[in-house]
Order: structure tokens, then C-alpha cells, then sequence
């Protein structure tokens, strides 16, 4: 992010210049070790502490160490001697996010690949017990009653039935900031090579964004394009919050879908949950050059992909000609496009998805608990 997208100050170019004096004089540990001492001293929250006192508590279990709210909660409990249970909620949060600001007893990932990365990004970590246990939100992607009929999905976007629908995923404006170029790009691709006479485009944006303001830049294209435009939490809503109907959103758009297109996305797990192909663009496919470098950066270097390509299990694609020529042969022959998705699956969630995600979650939950008692 400082590398290509933040804003210069005086102050971030100052932090950032000290970080890599640390680095270079191989101090980060220490640096790290006298953070956590500063933190654990000060009281964050005085009232979540007289709550963790007053209660009964034996173990707290914190499902996103790399948030805000949660490691507070964490770090004060700490000060009580109470143990604590870490649960890294993606496949990516390791080698991506910011760093965990206390330590944890246990800790919980998505696979045993994870295991490596945490140990690797957090040395201390090499002495803890560490449990796997899939991804459980995917237990719904099992459950009929998270899905609308084929009828009910078809009807809420007006989608034509006659045709299959090919899903663009968007991730997050914040992050990779050209998708949305990149995605009308594509819009005008598919009208001239007559792909929307062989797929239903579907556009489905990234629930921190409110895509209202694009809409009609794809009517201006072609108005059998459609967007799924109630991904968003609602605004009355205080906080971001998936409610059944959002929930059965997500599960039935992957459950009816052909084919996803993402750029590095989790989509591609939950579209490989399903067995749907999907293609994954990897290159900056925007006119603005100086993102090049970027997209490279993401695509190949960052570690959670980079595994996933070197064990070759992404379809990528790298310029728009191969991108079209693909969708155009797919439309052919369903079996033209790559599909590893059984082994995108087990690569990253350990587990086939059989709806018992959440069983091995509580399985390995109390059996590393009870070993700890014993």
C-alpha cells in the first residue's frame, strides 16, 4: 500500500523510514517484544475489563486477532491469566494483514499451509497448539434453505433464463482500484464479441462499496448487463452485517452461476465450492500503466497466491485476448477451462466442503481445550 497507493506526508515517510532502519539492524523482534509490553500496560477499556472480571470466564476465543475491537478484548483478558484461542478467519489474513498486537495459547486457521505462514510471520507461535478446521461460513453452501428456487434468483435480476450466467466479482475499491475500469472494459469487450448473446452477464460488487454511482455507465453499454446492487449492507444499518436474505444472496449467486471471473479474489473459493471454472485476471488490464507493477506484485508475489500458482490450480489470464478467446470457446465446450476447483478447496480449507466445516471447527475447538486441561 506505500509502495503504490498512500498518500505521501511527512509523518508516514518518517514511520516508514524508522521501520526499515529496524529491519536493517534485524531489531524487529525486539521492537515487537517492547510493543507488546506497551500495550498489555495501558487499559484499553476499563469496563471490558470489570466485565471479563465479573464473569466467569475460562477461555476467550477471539475470531479476528487482526481487527480492532477484538484484541482489545484479548489483551485485557491476558492481564487475568485467561487463556486465549486466536481463530485467523481467511486464507490470506496471515501474510496480508497487519500484525496480531498480542499473543495468543491457541490458535485456529483455515489449513495446515497456514500453520507454516504462522509460524514463519510469527516465530512464537512455533510452540503453540494449532488447530485446522476448514471454513465454516461454507457449511452453507450445503443448506437448501439458503438458496432461492432458480426462479426467485432469475426474477430478482431479471436475468435471462435462457442463458448461463457468467459472474464478475469485484473486490474491494480500496484495495485494487482499477477493477471497476477494468470491468466496463470488459462490458464493451463482450457486446462487441457478441458474448452477451452467449452469457447472462452478472456483476456482483464489493459489499464495502456502493455501486450505485456505476450503473449507469453498464446501461450506457448494454442494458442485458446486470448488477447485483443489494450486496451492501443496508444504510440503516450501524455496522457491515450479512442478514439471511444477504446470506441466501451470496449462496444462491454462486450456486446458479457458469463461470466467475475475479482478479485474485476469495470468490474463486466460492465459486471452487460449487466446481465452477473461473478466470482469474492477473495482469493490469486497465489503460493506466502504472499499475503494471502492481497487479505483478499481487498476482505473483503475494504469498497466499503465489502458493496457489506454483502448484498451478488458478486459470489465468493476462491480456484481453486470451481472456475473450476464452469465454468464446467456453461457450463451445464446458470442459475448454481449467477446473481445479477440488483441489483449490482442499489446498486452502484442508477439507472437502460436506457441510461439516463447522462440526471440525467445534471438534478440534474442545479437543485442544481438553488436552490443555489434562
Amino acid at each position: 500500500n506505500n509502495k503504490y497507493k498512500v498518500k505521501t506526508s511527512h509523518k508516514k515517510n518518517l514511520f516508514l523510514t524508522l521501520g526499515k532502519i529496524i529491519c536493517l539492524l534485524n531489531l524487529h523482534k525486539f521492537y515487537e517484544k517492547f510493543i507488546f509490553k506497551i500495550v498489555k500496560k495501558y487499559s484499553r477499556n476499563k469496563q471490558i475489563l470489570k466485565k471479563i472480571k465479573d464473569s466467569s470466564i475460562d477461555y476467550i476465543v477471539v475470531f479476528n486477532p487482526f481487527w480492532v475491537e477484538e484484541p482489545v478484548i484479548a489483551i485485557e483478558a491476558q492481564k487475568l491469566s485467561i487463556p486465549i484461542v486466536s481463530i485467523i478467519p481467511s486464507w490470506d489474513n496471515i501474510t496480508t494483514k497487519s500484525r496480531m498486537v498480542y499473543k495468543s495459547d491457541f490458535y485456529g486457521v483455515w489449513s495446515s499451509i497456514r500453520i507454516k505462514e504462522l509460524n514463519e510471520y510469527y516465530p512464537y507461535t512455533l510452540n503453540k497448539d494449532v488447530f485446522v478446521y476448514g471454513a465454516p461460513q461454507y457449511d452453507l453452501f450445503w443448506r437448501d434453505d439458503f438458496k432461492f428456487s432458480k426462479q426467485q434468483f432469475i426474477d430478482k435480476y431479471n436475468l435471462n433464463p435462457d442463458l448461463p450466467i457468467l459472474l464478475y466479482t469485484l473486490g474491494s475499491p480500496l484495495f485494487i482500484t482499477t477493477e471497476i475500469d477494468v470491468c466496463i472494459k470488459f462490458c464493451k469487450l463482450a457486446l462487441e464479441n457478441d458474448l452477451l448473446d452467449n452469457y447472462q452477464v452478472l456483476i456482483r460488487p464489493h459489499p464495502i462499496k456502493d455501486f450505485s454511482t456505476f450503473v449507469s455507465k453498464f446501461n450506457e453499454i448494454d442494458k442485458r448487463i446486470k448488477i447485483q446492487l443489494d450486496v451492501q449492507t443496508p444504510k440503516e444499518q450501524k455496522n457491515r452485517f450479512m442478514n439471511n436474505e444477504m446470506l441466501k444472496n451470496w449462496v444462491s449467486t454462486f450456486y446458479y452461476s457458469e463461470i466467475i471471473v475475479a482478479t485474485s479474489s476469495t470468490t474463486i473459493l466460492d465459486a471452487s465450492m460449487y466446481n465452477k471454472p473461473h478466470i482469474n485476471i492477473t495482469e493490469n488490464l486497465s489503460d493506466d500503466r502504472k499499475y503494471d507493477a502492481f497487479l505483478k506484485d499481487v498476482s505473483y508475489r503475494f504469498e497466499h497466491l503465489r502458493k496457489l500458482n506454483n502448484e498451478k490450480l488458478l486459470n489465468n489470464v493476462k491480456t484481453w485476448d486470451e481472456f475473450i478467446k476464452q469465454l468464446l470457446l467456453f461457450s463451445q465446450d464446458k470442459k475448454s477451462i481449467m477446473n481445479k476447483s477440488n483441489e483449490i478447496v482442499l489446498h486452502l480449507c484442508e477439507f472437502q466442503n460436506s457441510g461439516n466445516y463447522g462440526k471440525i471447527f467445534s471438534t478440534q475447538l474442545i479437543k485442544i481445550l481438553k488436552t490443555n486441561v489434562e
